[in-house]
Protein backbone atom coordinates (compact mmCIF):
# COMPACT_ATOMS: atom_id res chain seq x y z
CA UNK A 1 0.00 0.00 0.00
CA UNK A 2 2.74 1.99 -0.77
CA UNK A 3 2.17 3.85 -3.90
CA UNK A 4 -0.20 6.58 -5.21
CA UNK A 5 -2.31 4.15 -6.83
CA UNK A 6 -4.03 3.44 -3.39
CA UNK A 7 -7.88 2.87 -3.90
CA UNK A 8 -10.61 5.01 -2.55
CA UNK A 9 -12.26 2.52 -0.11
CA UNK A 10 -8.90 1.58 1.87
CA UNK A 11 -8.28 -1.67 4.23
CA UNK A 12 -5.36 -3.70 5.29
CA UNK A 13 -6.99 -6.68 4.93
CA UNK A 14 -6.21 -8.70 2.09
CA UNK A 15 -9.24 -9.57 0.54
CA UNK A 16 -8.51 -8.18 -2.97
CA UNK A 17 -11.37 -5.90 -5.18
CA UNK A 18 -12.47 -8.87 -8.07
CA UNK A 19 -12.92 -6.52 -10.70
CA UNK A 20 -20.34 -0.33 -24.80
CA UNK A 21 -19.48 2.71 -25.86
CA UNK A 22 -23.33 3.42 -25.38
CA UNK A 23 -25.55 2.16 -22.64
CA UNK A 24 -28.73 2.23 -22.80
CA UNK A 25 -31.37 2.14 -19.37
CA UNK A 26 -32.87 -0.60 -17.80
CA UNK A 27 -33.68 -4.23 -19.05
CA UNK A 28 -33.10 -2.85 -22.86
CA UNK A 29 -30.90 -3.29 -25.42
CA UNK A 30 -27.33 -2.33 -25.41
CA UNK A 31 -25.71 -0.84 -28.37
CA UNK A 32 -24.04 -2.90 -30.64
CA UNK A 33 -20.56 -1.58 -29.99
CA UNK A 34 -20.80 -2.54 -26.67
CA UNK A 35 -19.14 -5.73 -24.95
CA UNK A 36 -20.41 -8.62 -24.58
CA UNK A 37 -23.87 -8.90 -23.93
CA UNK A 38 -25.95 -12.25 -23.54
CA UNK A 39 -29.29 -13.28 -22.07
CA UNK A 40 -29.88 -16.26 -20.54
CA UNK A 41 -28.93 -19.04 -22.72
CA UNK A 42 -32.12 -20.75 -23.79
CA UNK A 43 -32.18 -24.44 -21.48
CA UNK A 44 -35.75 -24.63 -21.03
CA UNK A 45 -35.22 -22.38 -18.19
CA UNK A 46 -37.75 -19.47 -18.97
CA UNK A 47 -40.42 -22.36 -19.67
CA UNK A 48 -39.31 -24.14 -16.53
CA UNK A 49 -39.95 -20.07 -14.87
CA UNK A 50 -43.24 -19.53 -16.23
CA UNK A 51 -44.86 -22.69 -14.93
CA UNK A 52 -46.64 -22.66 -11.79
CA UNK A 53 -46.20 -26.23 -11.79
CA UNK A 54 -42.30 -25.81 -11.57
CA UNK A 55 -42.34 -23.27 -8.62
CA UNK A 56 -40.09 -24.15 -6.31
CA UNK A 57 -38.85 -22.73 -2.35
CA UNK A 58 -36.46 -20.21 -4.50
CA UNK A 59 -39.12 -18.50 -7.45
CA UNK A 60 -39.45 -15.36 -6.73
CA UNK A 61 -43.12 -14.22 -7.11
CA UNK A 62 -43.74 -11.78 -9.80
CA UNK A 63 -40.48 -12.42 -12.14
CA UNK A 64 -42.84 -13.78 -15.51
CA UNK A 65 -41.10 -11.11 -18.18
CA UNK A 66 -38.75 -9.88 -16.21
CA UNK A 67 -35.31 -9.56 -17.28
CA UNK A 68 -32.66 -7.82 -15.54
CA UNK A 69 -29.48 -6.52 -16.81
CA UNK A 70 -25.84 -7.55 -14.85
CA UNK A 71 -22.53 -5.92 -15.77
CA UNK A 72 -19.87 -7.75 -14.09
CA UNK A 73 -16.49 -9.02 -15.81
CA UNK A 74 -15.66 -12.57 -16.68
CA UNK A 75 -12.85 -14.33 -15.22
CA UNK A 76 -10.66 -15.62 -17.22
CA UNK A 77 -11.01 -19.31 -16.31
CA UNK A 78 -14.75 -18.64 -17.09
CA UNK A 79 -14.33 -17.23 -20.25
CA UNK A 80 -12.16 -19.86 -21.71
CA UNK A 81 -15.15 -22.34 -21.19
CA UNK A 82 -18.43 -20.09 -21.66
CA UNK A 83 -18.84 -16.78 -24.09
CA UNK A 84 -20.93 -15.47 -21.17
CA UNK A 85 -21.47 -16.39 -17.73
CA UNK A 86 -25.53 -16.78 -19.05
CA UNK A 87 -24.24 -20.80 -19.95
CA UNK A 88 -22.39 -21.35 -16.06
CA UNK A 89 -24.53 -24.24 -14.77
CA UNK A 90 -24.84 -22.11 -11.42
CA UNK A 91 -26.46 -19.59 -13.25
CA UNK A 92 -29.17 -21.83 -15.13
CA UNK A 93 -29.83 -23.47 -11.99
CA UNK A 94 -30.23 -19.70 -10.58
CA UNK A 95 -32.44 -19.24 -13.31
CA UNK A 96 -34.86 -22.35 -12.91
CA UNK A 97 -35.28 -21.77 -9.51
CA UNK A 98 -36.07 -18.02 -9.06
CA UNK A 99 -37.62 -17.64 -12.32
CA UNK A 100 -35.89 -14.16 -12.87
CA UNK A 101 -33.53 -14.01 -16.42
CA UNK A 102 -30.59 -12.06 -16.30
CA UNK A 103 -28.92 -10.60 -19.64
CA UNK A 104 -25.18 -10.32 -18.80
CA UNK A 105 -22.19 -7.54 -20.02
CA UNK A 106 -19.14 -8.36 -19.77
CA UNK A 107 -17.17 -5.49 -19.45
CA UNK A 108 -12.96 -6.49 -19.63
CA UNK A 109 -11.45 -5.06 -16.43
CA UNK A 110 -9.82 -2.57 -17.54
CA UNK A 111 -13.34 -1.06 -19.50
CA UNK A 112 -14.68 -1.02 -15.96
CA UNK A 113 -14.00 2.39 -14.97
CA UNK A 114 -14.32 4.12 -18.70
CA UNK A 115 -17.77 2.49 -18.66
CA UNK A 116 -18.82 3.04 -15.24
CA UNK A 117 -17.83 6.94 -16.18
CA UNK A 118 -19.81 6.72 -19.18
CA UNK A 119 -22.87 5.45 -17.51
CA UNK A 120 -22.61 8.47 -14.94
CA UNK A 121 -22.55 11.26 -17.65
CA UNK A 122 -25.72 9.74 -19.19
CA UNK A 123 -27.63 8.65 -15.89
CA UNK A 124 -28.81 5.31 -17.69
CA UNK A 125 -27.48 2.26 -15.78
CA UNK A 126 -27.47 -1.43 -16.09
CA UNK A 127 -30.14 -2.77 -13.41
CA UNK A 128 -27.19 -4.54 -11.63
CA UNK A 129 -23.52 -3.44 -10.91
CA UNK A 130 -20.44 -5.70 -9.99
CA UNK A 131 -18.14 -3.86 -8.06
CA UNK A 132 -18.37 -0.38 -9.45
CA UNK A 133 -16.23 2.09 -8.09
CA UNK A 134 -17.80 5.57 -7.82
CA UNK A 135 -16.26 8.84 -7.61
CA UNK A 136 -16.72 10.36 -4.67
CA UNK A 137 -17.56 6.59 -3.25
CA UNK A 138 -20.78 5.23 -2.20
CA UNK A 139 -22.37 8.16 -0.51
CA UNK A 140 -22.15 10.07 -3.81
CA UNK A 141 -22.96 6.92 -5.74
CA UNK A 142 -26.30 6.94 -3.38
CA UNK A 143 -26.71 11.09 -3.45
CA UNK A 144 -25.48 11.61 -6.84
CA UNK A 145 -28.52 8.61 -7.96
CA UNK A 146 -27.18 6.05 -8.81
CA UNK A 147 -27.22 3.53 -6.40
CA UNK A 148 -30.70 2.70 -4.73
CA UNK A 149 -30.40 2.42 -1.22
CA UNK A 150 -31.32 -1.53 0.17
CA UNK A 151 -32.89 -0.74 3.11
CA UNK A 152 -36.28 -0.48 2.94
CA UNK A 153 -35.90 -4.01 0.95
CA UNK A 154 -34.26 -5.99 3.18
CA UNK A 155 -36.84 -7.25 5.92
CA UNK A 156 -39.14 -8.25 2.89
CA UNK A 157 -37.17 -9.14 -0.06
CA UNK A 158 -33.11 -9.71 1.69
CA UNK A 159 -34.16 -11.18 5.14
CA UNK A 160 -31.30 -13.95 4.80
CA UNK A 161 -28.93 -10.98 3.48
CA UNK A 162 -29.87 -8.94 6.57
CA UNK A 163 -29.17 -11.83 8.83
CA UNK A 164 -25.64 -12.48 7.35
CA UNK A 165 -24.72 -8.59 7.36
CA UNK A 166 -25.31 -8.20 10.73
CA UNK A 167 -24.13 -12.03 11.97
CA UNK A 168 -21.00 -10.96 14.33
CA UNK A 169 -20.87 -14.35 16.32
CA UNK A 170 -20.78 -16.95 13.02
CA UNK A 171 -23.77 -18.18 13.55
CA UNK A 172 -24.99 -17.24 10.17
CA UNK A 173 -23.34 -20.61 8.61
CA UNK A 174 -22.99 -22.64 11.46
CA UNK A 175 -25.12 -24.90 9.86
CA UNK A 176 -22.02 -26.56 7.22
CA UNK A 177 -20.12 -27.46 10.24
CA UNK A 178 -19.31 -31.04 11.87
CA UNK A 179 -16.97 -32.34 13.82
CA UNK A 180 -14.29 -30.75 11.83
CA UNK A 181 -15.32 -27.52 13.92
CA UNK A 182 -13.33 -28.61 16.71
CA UNK A 183 -10.09 -28.84 14.79
CA UNK A 184 -10.24 -25.55 13.13
CA UNK A 185 -11.86 -23.63 16.14
CA UNK A 186 -13.00 -20.54 13.82
CA UNK A 187 -13.32 -17.77 15.48
CA UNK A 188 -16.20 -14.92 14.15
CA UNK A 189 -15.79 -12.70 11.81
CA UNK A 190 -16.81 -8.47 12.88
CA UNK A 191 -20.39 -7.93 10.96
CA UNK A 192 -20.63 -6.25 7.44
CA UNK A 193 -23.04 -3.75 8.00
CA UNK A 194 -20.99 -0.61 8.75
CA UNK A 195 -18.85 -1.26 6.01
CA UNK A 196 -22.20 -1.44 3.22
CA UNK A 197 -23.58 1.66 5.06
CA UNK A 198 -22.75 5.17 3.73
CA UNK A 199 -22.35 8.45 6.29
CA UNK A 200 -26.31 9.09 5.76
CA UNK A 201 -27.47 5.33 6.41
CA UNK A 202 -28.06 4.02 3.42
CA UNK A 203 -27.32 0.65 2.38
CA UNK A 204 -25.76 1.03 -0.77
CA UNK A 205 -24.55 -2.72 -1.70
CA UNK A 206 -25.08 -6.31 -1.70
CA UNK A 207 -21.86 -7.92 -0.42
CA UNK A 208 -19.91 -11.35 -0.46
CA UNK A 209 -19.85 -11.83 3.01
CA UNK A 210 -17.89 -14.60 5.66
CA UNK A 211 -19.05 -15.21 9.16
CA UNK A 212 -16.14 -17.49 10.07
CA UNK A 213 -13.10 -15.11 10.23
CA UNK A 214 -10.36 -16.35 7.74
CA UNK A 215 -6.77 -17.52 9.46
CA UNK A 216 -4.13 -15.39 7.79
CA UNK A 217 -2.92 -16.95 4.55
CA UNK A 218 0.82 -15.37 4.76
CA UNK A 219 3.86 -16.38 7.53
CA UNK A 220 6.89 -17.27 7.91
CA UNK A 221 8.01 -20.67 7.03
CA UNK A 222 11.81 -22.11 7.80
CA UNK A 223 14.26 -25.16 7.22
CA UNK A 224 13.00 -27.51 9.83
CA UNK A 225 15.95 -30.27 9.07
CA UNK A 226 18.14 -27.26 9.22
CA UNK A 227 17.32 -26.70 12.72
CA UNK A 228 17.15 -30.65 13.30
CA UNK A 229 20.69 -30.49 12.16
CA UNK A 230 21.58 -27.81 14.74
CA UNK A 231 19.39 -29.52 17.57
CA UNK A 232 17.25 -26.21 17.91
CA UNK A 233 13.37 -25.80 17.88
CA UNK A 234 11.38 -23.59 15.64
CA UNK A 235 11.71 -20.29 17.37
CA UNK A 236 8.95 -18.20 19.05
CA UNK A 237 10.64 -15.41 20.56
CA UNK A 238 13.18 -12.82 19.09
CA UNK A 239 16.05 -14.02 21.15
CA UNK A 240 15.42 -17.56 19.81
CA UNK A 241 14.79 -16.27 16.92
CA UNK A 242 18.59 -14.86 16.84
CA UNK A 243 20.38 -18.27 17.94
CA UNK A 244 18.78 -19.75 15.14
CA UNK A 245 19.91 -16.73 12.57
CA UNK A 246 23.70 -17.71 14.05
CA UNK A 247 23.30 -21.65 13.59
CA UNK A 248 22.16 -20.84 9.58
CA UNK A 249 24.85 -18.65 9.21
CA UNK A 250 27.48 -21.02 9.83
CA UNK A 251 26.18 -22.89 7.60
CA UNK A 252 28.41 -21.43 4.90
CA UNK A 253 28.96 -17.94 3.28
CA UNK A 254 26.32 -18.96 0.39
CA UNK A 255 23.12 -19.45 3.19
CA UNK A 256 21.22 -16.34 3.37
CA UNK A 257 19.47 -17.28 6.98
CA UNK A 258 16.15 -14.87 6.64
CA UNK A 259 15.23 -12.43 4.32
CA UNK A 260 13.50 -9.20 4.85
CA UNK A 261 10.99 -6.86 2.60
CA UNK A 262 11.81 -4.70 0.09
CA UNK A 263 10.97 -1.46 3.07
CA UNK A 264 12.48 -3.60 5.56
CA UNK A 265 9.23 -4.69 7.12
CA UNK A 266 7.70 -7.82 6.39
CA UNK A 267 4.83 -6.33 5.56
CA UNK A 268 2.47 -9.15 4.18
CA UNK A 269 2.69 -10.81 7.75
CA UNK A 270 3.99 -7.92 9.98
CA UNK A 271 7.06 -10.30 11.66
CA UNK A 272 9.19 -9.46 13.52
CA UNK A 273 8.32 -5.49 13.56
CA UNK A 274 4.64 -6.70 15.13
CA UNK A 275 6.87 -7.79 18.88
CA UNK A 276 7.37 -4.27 18.87
CA UNK A 277 3.95 -3.53 18.79
CA UNK A 278 3.94 -2.11 14.90
CA UNK A 279 2.63 -2.39 11.62
CA UNK A 280 5.08 -0.49 9.62
CA UNK A 281 3.46 -0.46 6.11
CA UNK A 282 0.08 1.56 7.22
CA UNK A 283 -1.66 2.72 9.50
CA UNK A 284 -3.15 0.94 13.00
CA UNK A 285 -6.02 1.92 15.02
CA UNK A 286 -7.73 1.70 18.68
CA UNK A 287 -9.22 -1.60 19.37
CA UNK A 288 -12.95 0.28 19.24
CA UNK A 289 -11.67 1.21 16.05
CA UNK A 290 -12.33 4.90 16.79
CA UNK A 291 -8.83 6.59 17.22
CA UNK A 292 -6.41 6.47 14.51
CA UNK A 293 -2.72 5.96 15.64
CA UNK A 294 0.68 7.62 14.66
CA UNK A 295 2.00 5.81 11.58
CA UNK A 296 5.01 3.63 12.97
CA UNK A 297 7.77 5.32 11.27
CA UNK A 298 7.12 8.29 14.02
CA UNK A 299 6.81 5.68 17.26
CA UNK A 300 9.63 5.50 19.78
CA UNK A 301 9.72 2.03 19.16
CA UNK A 302 10.68 1.87 15.71
CA UNK A 303 13.74 2.92 16.53
CA UNK A 304 14.26 -0.21 18.54
CA UNK A 305 13.22 -2.37 15.84
CA UNK A 306 15.84 -0.75 13.24
CA UNK A 307 18.49 -0.42 16.28
CA UNK A 308 17.71 -4.38 16.04
CA UNK A 309 17.82 -4.66 12.35
CA UNK A 310 20.96 -2.66 12.05
CA UNK A 311 22.93 -5.51 14.29
CA UNK A 312 21.46 -8.48 12.79
CA UNK A 313 22.17 -7.16 9.01
CA UNK A 314 25.63 -6.51 11.05
CA UNK A 315 25.89 -9.34 11.76
CA UNK A 316 24.87 -11.35 8.20
CA UNK A 317 21.51 -12.67 9.55
CA UNK A 318 19.63 -10.69 6.98
CA UNK A 319 20.15 -10.93 3.43
CA UNK A 320 22.20 -8.38 2.19
CA UNK A 321 20.30 -7.53 -0.69
CA UNK A 322 17.14 -7.66 0.60
CA UNK A 323 15.75 -4.63 -1.05
CA UNK A 324 16.52 -5.56 -4.17
CA UNK A 325 14.61 -9.10 -3.85
CA UNK A 326 11.82 -9.68 -5.51
CA UNK A 327 9.18 -12.91 -4.93
CA UNK A 328 11.03 -15.13 -7.94
CA UNK A 329 14.04 -14.51 -6.19
CA UNK A 330 13.23 -15.27 -3.57
CA UNK A 331 11.48 -18.00 -4.01
CA UNK A 332 14.64 -19.79 -6.27
CA UNK A 333 17.15 -19.05 -3.19
CA UNK A 334 14.47 -21.11 -0.57
CA UNK A 335 14.18 -23.87 -3.19
CA UNK A 336 17.73 -23.68 -3.90
CA UNK A 337 18.58 -24.66 -0.13
CA UNK A 338 20.01 -20.87 0.17
CA UNK A 339 17.69 -19.26 2.40
CA UNK A 340 16.67 -20.60 5.58
CA UNK A 341 13.47 -18.49 6.94
CA UNK A 342 11.29 -16.98 4.16
CA UNK A 343 9.24 -14.05 5.57
CA UNK A 344 6.70 -12.07 3.83
CA UNK A 345 5.16 -14.89 1.32
CA UNK A 346 1.87 -17.04 0.90
CA UNK A 347 3.23 -20.56 -0.07
CA UNK A 348 2.13 -23.12 2.91
CA UNK A 349 4.90 -25.82 4.15
CA UNK A 350 3.66 -28.77 2.00
CA UNK A 351 3.46 -26.69 -1.49
CA UNK A 352 7.15 -26.00 -0.54
CA UNK A 353 8.20 -29.26 -0.19
CA UNK A 354 6.10 -30.70 -3.23
CA UNK A 355 7.81 -27.72 -5.34
CA UNK A 356 11.39 -28.94 -4.30
CA UNK A 357 13.73 -30.58 -6.72
CA UNK A 358 17.09 -30.62 -4.78
CA UNK A 359 19.06 -33.35 -3.10
CA UNK A 360 18.30 -31.76 0.75
CA UNK A 361 16.03 -33.49 3.00
CA UNK A 362 13.91 -30.22 2.48
CA UNK A 363 11.66 -30.08 5.56
CA UNK A 364 9.70 -27.17 5.93
CA UNK A 365 7.43 -25.79 8.81
CA UNK A 366 5.47 -22.83 9.67
CA UNK A 367 7.05 -20.43 12.12
CA UNK A 368 4.77 -18.13 14.69
CA UNK A 369 5.30 -14.55 14.40
CA UNK A 370 8.18 -14.15 16.79
CA UNK A 371 7.65 -12.24 19.69
CA UNK A 372 9.28 -10.49 22.72
CA UNK A 373 8.62 -13.21 24.94
CA UNK A 374 6.46 -16.53 25.45
CA UNK A 375 3.72 -14.40 27.04
CA UNK A 376 3.38 -11.39 24.73
CA UNK A 377 -0.05 -11.21 22.87
CA UNK A 378 0.75 -9.96 19.60
CA UNK A 379 -1.90 -6.79 18.61
CA UNK A 380 -1.64 -7.15 14.53
CA UNK A 381 -2.50 -9.59 12.83
CA UNK A 382 -2.53 -10.32 8.90
CA UNK A 383 -6.24 -10.59 8.00
CA UNK A 384 -9.94 -9.88 6.52
CA UNK A 385 -11.56 -6.97 6.99
CA UNK A 386 -15.02 -6.97 7.10
CA UNK A 387 -15.46 -4.56 4.03
CA UNK A 388 -17.61 -4.85 0.64
CA UNK A 389 -15.77 -7.19 -1.80
CA UNK A 390 -17.51 -9.20 -4.68
CA UNK A 391 -20.56 -6.80 -4.10
CA UNK A 392 -23.24 -5.94 -6.37
CA UNK A 393 -25.36 -2.44 -6.47
CA UNK A 394 -29.03 -1.94 -7.49
CA UNK A 395 -29.29 1.33 -9.66
CA UNK A 396 -31.86 3.88 -9.81
CA UNK A 397 -32.83 2.63 -13.59
CA UNK A 398 -33.82 -0.67 -12.58
CA UNK A 399 -37.35 -1.06 -13.04
CA UNK A 400 -37.65 -3.80 -11.10
CA UNK A 401 -35.35 -2.91 -7.67
CA UNK A 402 -37.92 -5.56 -5.31
CA UNK A 403 -37.06 -8.32 -7.82
CA UNK A 404 -33.44 -7.48 -7.71
CA UNK A 405 -33.03 -7.66 -4.00
CA UNK A 406 -34.94 -10.80 -4.00
CA UNK A 407 -32.69 -12.31 -6.30
CA UNK A 408 -29.47 -11.41 -4.97
CA UNK A 409 -30.70 -12.37 -1.52
CA UNK A 410 -30.96 -16.11 -2.36
CA UNK A 411 -27.52 -16.30 -2.85
CA UNK A 412 -27.39 -16.08 1.21
CA UNK A 413 -30.12 -18.83 1.47
CA UNK A 414 -28.68 -22.45 2.11
CA UNK A 415 -29.62 -24.35 -1.17
CA UNK A 416 -27.91 -21.55 -3.28
CA UNK A 417 -24.96 -21.90 -0.67
CA UNK A 418 -24.58 -25.75 -1.57
CA UNK A 419 -25.44 -25.33 -5.28
CA UNK A 420 -22.91 -22.47 -5.62
CA UNK A 421 -20.33 -23.54 -3.06
CA UNK A 422 -20.58 -27.51 -2.81
CA UNK A 423 -22.02 -28.49 -6.00
CA UNK A 424 -24.58 -31.26 -7.14
CA UNK A 425 -25.32 -33.99 -4.12
CA UNK A 426 -23.83 -37.30 -5.26
CA UNK A 427 -21.46 -35.82 -7.32
CA UNK A 428 -18.89 -32.76 -6.06
CA UNK A 429 -20.36 -33.37 -2.27
CA UNK A 430 -22.39 -35.63 0.08
CA UNK A 431 -24.66 -35.10 2.85
CA UNK A 432 -23.17 -36.53 6.52
CA UNK A 433 -25.80 -35.95 9.13
CA UNK A 434 -26.68 -32.87 7.08
CA UNK A 435 -22.81 -31.52 6.64
CA UNK A 436 -21.34 -31.20 3.31
CA UNK A 437 -18.71 -32.72 2.54
CA UNK A 438 -16.74 -32.71 -0.80
CA UNK A 439 -15.76 -35.88 -2.94
CA UNK A 440 -13.04 -37.27 -4.33
CA UNK A 441 -14.28 -35.48 -7.74
CA UNK A 442 -13.04 -32.32 -5.84
CA UNK A 443 -9.87 -33.32 -4.08
CA UNK A 444 -8.67 -35.07 -7.24
CA UNK A 445 -9.99 -32.63 -9.80
CA UNK A 446 -9.08 -29.24 -11.28
CA UNK A 447 -9.93 -27.27 -9.40
CA UNK A 448 -9.46 -23.97 -10.67
CA UNK A 449 -11.85 -25.00 -13.03
CA UNK A 450 -14.45 -26.73 -10.99
CA UNK A 451 -14.37 -23.51 -8.17
CA UNK A 452 -15.01 -21.25 -11.71
CA UNK A 453 -16.87 -23.32 -14.22
CA UNK A 454 -19.03 -25.72 -12.37
CA UNK A 455 -19.40 -23.86 -8.98
CA UNK A 456 -19.30 -20.34 -8.54
CA UNK A 457 -18.22 -19.70 -4.76
CA UNK A 458 -16.79 -16.11 -5.07
CA UNK A 459 -20.29 -14.52 -6.27
CA UNK A 460 -22.40 -11.64 -4.98
CA UNK A 461 -23.81 -14.21 -1.74
CA UNK A 462 -22.28 -15.85 1.54
CA UNK A 463 -18.50 -17.57 1.18
CA UNK A 464 -18.08 -20.28 3.11
CA UNK A 465 -14.22 -20.24 4.58
CA UNK A 466 -15.09 -23.86 5.68
CA UNK A 467 -15.15 -24.52 2.69
CA UNK A 468 -11.58 -23.34 1.35
CA UNK A 469 -10.58 -25.30 4.29
CA UNK A 470 -12.01 -28.70 3.53
CA UNK A 471 -11.30 -28.55 -0.03
CA UNK A 472 -7.70 -29.44 0.64
CA UNK A 473 -8.30 -31.97 3.79
CA UNK A 474 -7.82 -35.43 3.77
CA UNK A 475 -9.89 -35.99 6.43
CA UNK A 476 -12.82 -33.96 8.35
CA UNK A 477 -10.82 -35.99 11.79
CA UNK A 478 -7.40 -33.93 10.75
CA UNK A 479 -6.47 -30.86 10.00
CA UNK A 480 -5.40 -30.22 6.24
CA UNK A 481 -1.30 -28.88 5.80
CA UNK A 482 -2.59 -25.64 4.83
CA UNK A 483 -4.53 -24.74 7.52
CA UNK A 484 -2.24 -25.98 10.22
CA UNK A 485 0.16 -23.44 8.70
CA UNK A 486 -1.95 -20.72 8.88
CA UNK A 487 -2.89 -21.50 12.48
CA UNK A 488 0.39 -21.73 13.16
CA UNK A 489 0.80 -17.90 12.10
CA UNK A 490 -2.11 -17.35 13.77
CA UNK A 491 -0.78 -18.21 17.93
CA UNK A 492 -0.82 -15.40 20.13
CA UNK A 493 -1.26 -13.07 17.39
CA UNK A 494 -5.05 -10.76 17.00
CA UNK A 495 -6.35 -8.21 14.20
CA UNK A 496 -7.30 -6.02 17.40
CA UNK A 497 -5.41 -2.95 16.12
CA UNK A 498 -5.54 -3.45 12.34
CA UNK A 499 -6.37 -0.64 9.54
CA UNK A 500 -10.31 -1.16 8.79
CA UNK A 501 -12.07 -0.14 5.69
CA UNK A 502 -12.37 3.23 5.51
CA UNK A 503 -14.01 5.46 2.80
CA UNK A 504 -12.16 8.87 1.76
CA UNK A 505 -14.67 11.35 0.27
CA UNK A 506 -12.49 12.74 -2.95
CA UNK A 507 -11.12 15.65 -1.82
CA UNK A 508 -10.22 13.60 1.25
CA UNK A 509 -8.50 11.13 -0.68
CA UNK A 510 -6.94 13.32 -2.98
CA UNK A 511 -5.06 15.49 0.03
CA UNK A 512 -4.81 12.35 1.78
CA UNK A 513 -2.86 10.41 -0.85
CA UNK A 514 -0.71 12.69 -1.78
CA UNK A 515 0.51 13.60 2.43
CA UNK A 516 1.16 9.88 2.57
CA UNK A 517 2.74 9.33 -0.45
CA UNK A 518 4.83 12.34 -0.08
CA UNK A 519 6.53 11.47 3.10
CA UNK A 520 6.99 7.87 1.82
CA UNK A 521 8.69 8.88 -0.89
CA UNK A 522 11.25 9.97 1.85
CA UNK A 523 11.14 8.25 4.74
CA UNK A 524 11.41 4.59 2.94
CA UNK A 525 14.81 5.17 1.46
CA UNK A 526 15.46 6.63 4.99
CA UNK A 527 14.35 3.15 6.89
CA UNK A 528 16.66 1.19 4.07
CA UNK A 529 19.67 3.37 4.88
CA UNK A 530 19.02 2.93 8.87
CA UNK A 531 19.28 -1.17 8.59
CA UNK A 532 22.17 -1.26 6.73
CA UNK A 533 24.00 1.50 8.61
CA UNK A 534 24.13 4.32 5.58
CA UNK A 535 22.62 6.76 8.50
CA UNK A 536 23.28 6.61 12.10
CA UNK A 537 20.53 5.93 13.96
CA UNK A 538 21.57 8.44 15.97
CA UNK A 539 19.34 10.51 13.60
CA UNK A 540 16.24 9.01 14.18
CA UNK A 541 14.29 12.23 15.87
CA UNK A 542 15.27 13.59 13.00
CA UNK A 543 13.83 11.44 10.32
CA UNK A 544 10.98 11.27 12.65
CA UNK A 545 9.86 15.18 12.70
CA UNK A 546 10.84 15.48 8.83
CA UNK A 547 8.34 12.18 7.60
CA UNK A 548 5.75 13.81 9.60
CA UNK A 549 6.27 17.41 8.73
CA UNK A 550 6.11 15.94 4.97
CA UNK A 551 3.02 14.09 4.99
CA UNK A 552 2.40 11.76 7.87
CA UNK A 553 0.73 14.00 10.56
CA UNK A 554 -1.75 15.11 7.79
CA UNK A 555 -2.36 11.83 6.70
CA UNK A 556 -3.33 10.46 10.38
CA UNK A 557 -5.67 13.86 10.76
CA UNK A 558 -7.18 12.73 7.58
CA UNK A 559 -7.22 9.60 7.89
CA UNK A 560 -9.22 10.26 11.25
CA UNK A 561 -11.84 12.30 9.75
CA UNK A 562 -12.67 9.75 7.45
CA UNK A 563 -13.05 7.28 10.50
CA UNK A 564 -14.98 9.95 12.35
CA UNK A 565 -17.53 10.64 10.12
CA UNK A 566 -18.12 7.32 9.10
CA UNK A 567 -18.74 6.54 13.09
CA UNK A 568 -21.34 9.48 12.23
CA UNK A 569 -19.32 11.70 14.80
CA UNK A 570 -19.54 14.72 12.06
Amino acid sequence: MKNSSLIRFLSIALCTAMVTSVFTSCGSDADENSSEVSSQSSTGASETSSSNQEKGSLYIEGSEGVTLTYWIPIDSTAAQNFSTLAEHPYFQWLQEQTGVTIEFIHPSYEQMEQQLNLMIASKEFYDLLYEPWYPGGPQAGIDEGCFVDLNPYLDEYMPDYKAALNCSDGSFGDWEWGPEKELYQPQPQRAFLEGCTTFDGSLWCVSQIWTDAYLPEAGPVIRKDWLDEAGLEVPETLDELEVVLEAFKQRGEDVIPMNLGNYGCNGLDGSIASAFGLYPSYFTMSKDRTTVYPHAYTQDAFKDYLTLMNDWYQKGYIDPDFMNRDSTSLDAMFLDDRLGIYFNQWTTPDIWEQNYTGEQEFEVVAMPLPRTDTNQQLTWLNSYDSQPTSYTCITTSCEHPEIAAAWLNVGFKKEAILRHTYGIEGETYELRDGIPYYTDAVFNGDQDYLFTCELFPNSTGYCSYRSSLMRTADSDTKLSARAEACLTWAQNASADTNWGYTVFEDDLWGEFDSAYNDALTYADPMVLKFIIGEESLDKFDEFRETAKSMGLDRAQELAQEARDKMAGKE
